[in-house]
């Protein structure tokens, strides 16, 4: 009975990651890329349900230039178990700003309100973050017409350092949207042009996601992203 009791909270499934395979994945998509490129892997959501941590760690150790997360806690939780890769978080909400400084985190932008906030919270303190432009997905993003506000107002704010600009492709992975992908892709470079060359710094650009790296390999810039193709499930034919 009292085996019985303490067992009550055990399952008998089982979740098992090969990590090697995990490897494997990496380096096919890392053999796609042009010398110099950087990678980043996208661990939010707790990899995808497959460990933060520990799949962080062998990403580590595979030289991966950045992790990205969606919420600022889940990198609060790989800097408290030793992950010293730089982590850049999607949805930095503002009550978490202050946790994001201390842990050294670097926030994503895609509105004026956030950085308004951000601006605040950091009181002048030395912040990276990443800018999102919205390039035809339509889901967050600053639009083209508010980059120049955009670019007075870190001008104004020194203390952010602007880390990479970057875009998402709706359907990199579909051939009957080619037309409009490569119409993100310019969107792109022609938007990141401009605030590159207003900053006296390099600025990282990345837009390409893993159908992208697959199949558009002239739009690889300073950084692609590695999210699903990571886990095993190639978007591309």
């Amino acid at each position: 009975r009292i085996t019985a009791l303490l067992e009550k909270k055990v399952h008998e499934t089982v979740f098992e990651i090969n990590l090697n395979a995990m490897v494997h994945n990496l380096n096919v998509y890392r053999n796609k890329l042009k010398k110099g490129v950087k990678l980043m892997g996208m661990v939010k959501a707790f990899s995808y349900g497959a460990g933060s941590y520990e799949i962080a760690k062998v990403m580590e150790y595979n030289r991966i230039d950045y992790l990205t997360v969606a919420y600022a806690d889940e990198g609060v939780t790989l800097r408290k178990a030793g992950i010293k890769t730089p982590i850049m978080v999607m949805n930095p909400e503002p009550v978490a700003f202050d946790s994001i400084i201390q842990h050294n985190l670097e926030p994503e932008v895609y509105n004026f309100f956030m950085l308004e906030q951000l601006i605040k919270a950091c009181n002048g303190q030395e912040m990276s973050i990443h800018i999102e432009v919205d390039t035809g997905m339509k889901r967050l993003g600053f639009d083209e017409f508010e980059i120049n506000e955009l670019i007075a107002l870190i001008q104004q704010n020194s203390n952010l350092r602007i880390k990479s600009v970057f875009s998402h492709l709706a359907a990199s992975d579909e051939k009957k949207h080619d037309l409009f992908t490569h119409e993100q892709i310019q969107k792109f470079e022609r938007i990141s042009d401009k605030l590159i060359s207003s900053f006296n710094y390099p600025i990282i650009r990345h837009i390409l996601n893993s159908g992208g790296i697959a199949r558009f390999p002239d739009a690889q810039f300073e950084m692609v992203r590695l999210g699903i193709g990571l886990y095993g499930i190639d978007p591309a034919e």
